[in-house]
This record gives structure tokens, sequence and C-alpha cells, in this order.
């Protein structure tokens, strides 16, 4: 049987079927991307070593979602990390059943590092203190991945209160968007928050 001109499988399209099935089941085995694939699971190792590479493949693919060009370690730290901040969001978004396990799994691949190590360099350059840095980019990816999470949640996620037993939380929630402005909201307030917060961290 003559060989197809084209492979079967390759690392990207290995990488975009698992972050699809990771999105669609919240998980990712083995089985289930080959069948996904149409090949033998024995064909995907002569691709990956494993699992633990196929989730690197599913951050690549994510990380190409994710435009460099909006932030620039140039501007003034708070919009540079705004714009980082925004457009992550974005990419975790389009993705929210892969949130968990992308989160949770060791970042170990060069383009992640060169990421961060951008946004270290930009909180360095601003004057905080190097035991500062790390803890300051989780608590902002912690909100972000949150937050990316809300965007995909319903509209209404606090219903049936009754106003006798919780009139300030009814009062709050009259107030409240019931439409996709409520993630936005919360989104853009916690945010600004939190760079307020980051702005008095900066030592003096």
């Amino acid at each position: 049987m003559a060989r197809p001109r084209t492979p079967l499988l390759d690392r990207r399209r290995i990488g975009a079927a698992a972050l699809r099935i990771a999105d669609e089941q919240g998980t990712l085995t083995i089985p289930a991307l080959a069948r996904e694939l149409g090949v033998a699971p024995s064909a995907l190792y002569h691709h990956v070593s494993g699992r633990e590479e196929i989730i690197s493949l599913m951050r690549e693919e994510l990380a190409l979602e994710t435009d460099p060009a909006d932030w620039d370690s140039a501007q003034p730290w708070e919009q540079a990390l705004e714009a980082w901040a925004r457009s992550y969001r974005m990419a975790f978004a389009a993705h929210p059943g892969a949130v968990p396990l992308l989160a949770t799994a060791p970042l170990a691949e060069p383009f992640m590092h060169a990421m961060y190590e951008k946004v270290a360099e930009l909180l360095l350059t601003a004057g905080f203190a190097t035991g500062q840095v790390m803890p300051l980019i989780t608590a902002l990816e912690s909100f972000f991945l949150g937050s990316a999470l809300d965007l995909v949640a319903p509209p209404v996620m606090v219903s049936a209160v009754s106003r006798e037993t919780a009139p300030h939380l009814s009062a709050v929630l009259d107030n409240t968007p019931t439409d996709h402005r409520r993630a936005e909201l919360a989104f853009d307030i916690g945010l600004r928050a939190l760079l307020t917060g980051f702005r008095e961290l900066v030592p003096r």
C-alpha cells in the first residue's frame, strides 16, 4: 500500500484535538484522543512521549491564540499587565473545559517560560522585589482563570433570593446585570482592584 501523501498525525493536530476533547469533556484520556483522531493509541506514541507532552501541545495551541501584540512591556506596568490579563483570559475562555487541566499541570515549556520571563522583567523593572514577582503573577493568573470560567457561566448565578430573609443581597442583585455584562463588570472591577493593590506593594 502506498504511503499517504500527508501524515495522518502531526503534533499540531494532536494538540488541537486534545484541547477540543478536554474542552468538551473536561478531561483527557489517550484512548479518547486516539478515537478523535481516528488512530490506534499506539500511533500517538510515534509523536509524543505521553500525557504530559500532550498537555504541553495543548498549551502551545492555546498560546497561539494569545496575541503577544496585545501587550507591550514598554507600556507602564499596570497597562501591560491589564492587556496581558485580558488577552490570556479570552484565550482560556474559548476553552473553559480545559482550564482545570491546563491550570494544574506543571509549566515546563520554553514558550511559556518566555512569556513569564517577559512578565517577570516587567514587574522587576517596575520596582517589585524578586520575592514578590511570582506571588503577584500567580494571584493575577488565579483571578483571570476564574474570570474565564465566569464568562461561560449562566448570566444569573444567584437566584431565587428571598427579600424577607436577604434584603441586602436582594438590593445588590437589583443592581447587577442579568446578561453577559455581569461577568465583564466583575472582571473589570476585580482587575482594577488587583492592580491598585499591586501598586501599593511596590517597595518605597
